[in-house]
């Protein structure tokens, strides 16, 4: 409000009134929006993600499989590890907005416009965390913080790995999910070998959602390939 009366009436905050000049308090504000614009506050809506019914089997069936192969393959904790994105958003619209009061239809300008990076993080089971990656829009270096940014140092001795999507969206790609195992996942894993004393070939859990690119074909397969002896562990879909 300050900002749109000091750009289209700036005298107004020079006028004397009884109670002085003009303030645009948080009551001021909230009553000239609720008596004179007649707006209240409200959100957008979604439906929320469904739970499947037999969630309770779905979950025991896969912790029974998980138990399985840590007593059969003898996987000590510190080659056990959860995978996930998450988004951080920079600037949210939030979904949030002033309308008339008892409006039926709320429409929320930019709301699906989000300034946002994913950040893909791992925890071992016996509470190590590794470095994370952060995955920026973009197809260039451009898209990526600054390396004079506050921090990046910081972040870049910590061994977090800053990376272009190559697409118009910030969320993990094949490409993205290749690096994070290849320069973040693997050389911990094979450095908790050599201190156990494990052979190279030691079997490994990688658990992880069942997102498109985690089952996709293409990533399973270069799993396989690249790496036979991590066993991906899939979180069953809604569970999560």
């Amino acid at each position: 409000m300050i900002a749109v009366l000091k750009e289209h009436a700036p005298d107004v905050f020079n006028i004397d009134t009884k109670r002085g000049k003009l303030r645009c308090s948080i009551t001021f504000v909230r009553r000239f929006l609720q008596v004179h614009l007649q707006w209240s506050i409200r959100k957008a809506t979604r439906a929320a993600q469904k739970i499947p019914k037999n969630t309770p089997e779905l979950c025991r069936a896969s912790f029974c499989c998980q138990a399985l192969a840590i007593r059969d393959l003898q996987i000590p904790d510190a080659l056990r590890v959860n995978i996930d994105q998450a988004q951080c958003v920079l600037m949210d619209t939030c979904g949030w907005t002033y309308e008339v009061k008892n409006s039926k239809q709320v429409t929320c300008i930019r709301k699906e416009e989000k300034r946002a990076f994913t950040i893909l993080v791992g925890v071992f089971a016996s509470g190590v965390a590794l470095p994370f990656q952060a995955i920026w829009k973009g197809k260039t270096a451009g898209s990526l913080p600054s390396r004079s940014a506050r921090g990046y140092a910081e972040a870049e001795k910590l061994g977090f790995h800053f990376e272009s999507s190559m697409s118009d969206n910030y969320w993990s790609t094949f490409a993205t999910m290749c690096s994070y195992i290849t320069h973040i996942l693997v050389p911990y894993f094979n450095s908790i070998k050599e201190q156990l004393g494990l052979l190279p070939d030691q079997e490994c859990i990688l658990e992880l959602d069942v997102w498109s690119v985690h089952r996709s074909e293409q990533f399973r397969t270069w799993m396989k390939a690249a790496y036979p002896w991590i066993i991906l562990d899939f979180v069953p879909g809604g569970c999560t």
